[in-house]
């Protein structure tokens, strides 16, 4: 007899947020597990701007519409074409859709709340799950989940994919502090998606330690994500090799690049640097945009394309000579999905962060890339030219250490959770 566990998250599986794609990946190799996987959340035909391939049974989906009409055409609105009639029309939609929200006092939060908690409460008398587990962010959605599992006298597995509360390269400074323990002191266990974020909760007295798990992404597996791809023809530039970066993912203004930015401009100006080409797929926040237009020479060497789906986002990781991840630098904790995701692909990595994240000791572990200060352009500027002059040795890494590397498979990280949730219902 299978165990049952009903998680709930913002973003669940069928939209692009992370926290459904996180789940997507490990659902199919849980299906020989003692385990049986369902998700609840709001529904991601009305919140998520694109949407991906369910992998599981839509009777294990317990979605609802609770989702205000401001929020509905906000998402249809990001669905059109920029500056096209219809975008344009559900922009005005959204604008009197939330006046009037605004003037009934409709809490769309709570709106979604009840939502979910009725969808949850009519799932779990179906199926009587053994274990309920709740996303932060965003931390409410957690409270809800903890709400359910005292209801129905149920164990909790609190899952933190960030943290919940300030955080810079000093410290962290928890938000709601008190709410926060009370619903860690119910949970059974408490998962994080990093282990510097753990030590700070603990450190904070928020947690105790033996409750504590980790849990990284994964690379998926799938035939789908690694089509062959036609290898683009080296370009030369100047008799040298030219190297082509990809950032997959958004750039908002707390992840900045202008250290990156200045870097390359100087590098631009030397006689051994080895030319390069960055294309940014996603939103990059305006005022970097406006910087690299303003430099001829920064200009020619990036192009800013929209975000693509997850599939086709590993066929451009697969054409791609170098994969670039940021991390802003305040988020000394963070270990960005992004790069478990595509280690499936043997494509040296530069990572620009701050000194001290989990990802630069992981860099240095597996041998596959740089790890560059994100405040340094001094650091940066080594980072470049030491992944474009030692390309191969960072390419070969993925032969030399793929045991390690191996370790971030979705098949592994999935027995991992699988093993996890035993401990938290053995536990409870």
């Amino acid at each position: 007899m299978k165990r049952r566990i009903l998680f709930l998250m913002i973003q669940p599986p069928g939209g692009t947020g992370v926290q459904g794609l996180r789940y997507s990946k490990l659902y199919p190799h849980t299906l020989d597990s003692n385990w049986e996987l369902h998700f609840s959340g709001p529904s991601p035909q009305l919140t998520s701007i694109k949407l991906e391939p369910l992998v599981c049974p839509t009777d294990h989906c317990h979605y609802t519409d609770n989702v205000s009409f401001s929020a509905r055409f906000a998402t249809q609105k990001n669905r059109q074409s920029k500056h096209s009639f219809t975008y344009y029309l559900y922009g005005i939609l959204q604008l009197v859709a939330r006046q009037f929200e605004a003037l009934i006092s409709h809490d769309s939060f709570d709106f979604l709340r009840r939502g979910i908690l009725d969808v949850c409460r009519r799932a779990d008398d179906v199926f009587d799950f053994d274990l309920i587990a709740a996303k932060s962010p965003d931390f409410r959605l957690l409270e809800v989940g903890a709400q359910l599992a005292r209801e129905r006298g149920k164990p909790l597995l609190a899952i933190y994919d960030d943290p919940h509360g300030q955080r810079d390269n000093k410290g962290f400074y928890p938000d709601d502090r008190q709410r926060q323990i009370d619903v860690l002191k119910q949970a059974n266990g408490v998962l994080f998606m990093s282990p510097l974020t753990r030590d700070r909760y603990v450190e904070q007295g928020l947690v105790r330690t033996d409750k504590t798990f980790i849990l990284t992404d994964s690379y998926p597996l799938d035939a789908c994500f690694y089509h062959p791809q036609p290898a683009p023809a080296k370009q030369e530039d100047l008799g040298k090799t030219k190297y082509n970066f990809v950032h997959l993912g958004n750039l908002p203004e707390w992840r900045p690049i202008n250290p990156l930015l200045d870097a390359l401009a100087w590098l631009e100006g030397q006689q051994n640097w080895h030319p390069v080409h960055i294309s940014l797929y996603g939103y990059v926040y305006p005022a970097a945009v406006e910087l690299i237009k303003s430099n001829a020479n920064l200009a020619s060497c990036f192009s800013i394309r929209p975000a693509v789906g997850h599939i086709e986002s590993h066929h451009v990781a697969d054409q791609a000579d170098i994969l670039l991840v940021m991390i802003g630098s305040r988020h000394l904790d963070n270990q960005p999905s992004k790069f478990f995701v595509y280690l499936g692909h043997p494509k040296p990595l530069i990572v620009i962060g701050p000194p001290g994240n989990p990802i630069q000791a992981l860099i240095e572990e597996l041998q596959i890339g740089v790890y560059c200060d994100v405040n340094n352009q001094a650091s940066i500027r080594e980072g470049l030219a030491k992944i474009t002059s030692d390309y191969k040795y960072f390419a070969e890494a993925f032969k030399r250490n793929a045991d390690l590397i191996k370790r971030y498979r979705a098949d592994a990280v999935a027995a991992d959770l699988i093993s996890i949730l035993d401990t938290v219902v053995s536990h409870s």
